[in-house]
């Protein structure tokens, strides 16, 4: 491989774009090995993960993962990796009925 290609792997690979940013501080998602099969965010307790207009998984409320590694154990594509310390899930809101 040659040291331009190598280059341009390696600016492709590292590029962050507002689209294309998946991560969060419990969660990151390899964009480039999603193959859009649902699963992961079909399974997720806590509905953190989302479809975007392609079908890929997206982390939509980062806030709410849990760390239970359900996505990243059942990603065909291993292109879910979990991080950092499991944590609890937020408390329900429950509304007072009058």
């Amino acid at each position: 491989m040659t040291e331009e290609a190598v280059r341009r792997l390696k600016d492709e690979l590292t590029q962050k774009t507002p689209e294309k940013l998946r991560r969060s501080d419990m969660l990151v998602i390899y964009q480039k090995w999603c193959k859009a099969c649902g699963i992961c965010y079909e399974l997720c307790p806590q509905g953190t993960l989302e479809a975007d207009r392609e079908g890929k998984v997206y982390i939509k409320f980062p806030e709410t993962c849990t760390g239970c590694k359900i996505c990243e154990l059942h990603c065909p594509d291993f292109a879910i990796l979990v991080t950092g310390n499991p944590r609890k899930a937020p408390k329900a809101e429950i509304k007072d009925k009058k």
